[in-house]
């Protein structure tokens, strides 16, 4: 088959990418922002990451642990 676009991780929708980090941090919780970037890939931007791990702490699905630069993450 010979598709029209590249597909690429920039674009995903956001509740796909709250179920991707949710996912990441069942596998590998108490994880820095980085340590998730890096595992689901660079291709996301790292803002779109924040934003998710901000998202998902509003709902209650999970628990952060320091400030700033130190903040690590579980799911609940």
């Amino acid at each position: 088959m010979n598709f029209p676009v590249q597909t690429s991780l920039a674009l995903i929708e956001s509740y796909r990418l709250d179920a991707l980090v949710l996912e990441d941090l069942g596998r590998y919780p108490g994880s820095s922002i980085g340590e998730i970037h890096a595992r689901i890939g660079k291709e996301i931007n790292r803002r779109q990451v924040r934003l998710a791990l901000n998202r998902l702490w509003k709902k209650g699905e999970l628990r952060i642990e320091g400030e700033k630069r130190g903040c690590i993450y579980w799911t609940l």
